[in-house]
């Protein structure tokens, strides 16, 4: 089992972020890895600074990073766990700066707040489409599972064929015996799938779920809060559809919807929707 080498926690002094980095620094300990933390100003904010203060003031420039600095002793005040970590600070696009210091460093893992979950985590869900990225995002949930004595939900988000055919009624292929064959078929492919975990599963609680759900980013989301999950893992891209293919929609709703904690799994390189199989 692989383990995280090299995080980057992005902070911006709220207490959502805050709670990211005592998530970062928890993993960091856990996996004895390095962690790097940035904080990143706008350009615009300082572009805007400098054009409306005085040509006679200090540079606007190394004013802001000083102050950065300054809220950084601050809110690192009370957390005895950050003693020894330094802070940089960049000034450009956030997205743009992060993702540098990601490849710079060539990190494993991003951390970023949206919602506050410093903790443990109790209750894992891994989300498995049966592409390579969702057996990465399979990995990486059992990890977590592993480290915190976590309960492991390996989730598979369908929707039946007979749904999107429309039977109005029971027929031979929508037949009480035929869903149970199919949902049958499914489990017994999830099992599979994870069978190259068998000794890391061995030793936790898990519970293979198929849910049945039209859409597969809400899919999630409600099977999320219906088990109390704490984390999702799932993959940026996988076989859903198209659409799901180029863009990553699931992930994206997931990431915005889930009540939730989110660790999204960036695939090593784009997949082939018609590598992976049959959902069934």
């Amino acid at each position: 089992m692989s383990r995280v080498k090299t995080l980057v926690v992005g902070v911006d002094f709220t207490p959502c972020s805050a709670s990211a980095l005592k998530q970062a620094i928890r993993i960091a300990q856990r996996n004895q890895a390095t962690l790097q933390v940035v904080h990143v100003i706008e350009t615009l904010v300082v572009v805007d600074l400098e054009e409306a203060l005085s040509p006679y003031q200090a540079d606007v420039r190394a004013g802001l990073v000083r102050d950065a600095g300054k809220a950084w002793t601050e809110f690192t005040g009370n957390l005895s766990e950050a003693s020894g970590l330094e802070l940089e600070v960049e000034i450009d696009h956030p997205v743009v700066a992060i993702l540098r210091r990601v490849q710079e460093r060539s990190a494993d893992l991003l951390v970023l707040a949206c919602r506050t979950h410093a903790g443990p985590f109790t209750s894992v869900v891994a989300c498995v489409d049966f592409s390579a990225t969702s057996r990465q995002a399979l990995e990486h949930a059992v990890r977590v599972a592993t480290q915190d004595g976590a309960a492991l939900h390996v989730l598979h988000v369908f929707h039946a064929p007979w749904h999107r055919l429309h039977y109005g009624a029971p027929t031979p292929q929508a037949s009480p015996d035929y869903q149970k064959q199919y949902r049958d078929a499914l489990r017994r492919r999830l099992e599979a799938f994870c069978e190259p975990f068998h000794d890391e599963l061995a030793r936790l609680e898990v519970r293979y779920g198929l849910f049945d759900f039209p859409g597969h980013g809400r899919g999630i989301t409600e099977f999320a809060r219906q088990v109390g999950a704490d984390l999702v893992v799932l993959g940026t891209r996988g076989r859903t559809n198209l659409r799901d293919l180029l863009l990553g929609s699931t992930a994206e709703r997931v990431v915005r919807d889930a009540p939730c904690s989110i660790l999204t799994v960036k695939p090593d390189e784009l997949e082939d929707p018609a590598s992976t199989g049959p959902t069934a």
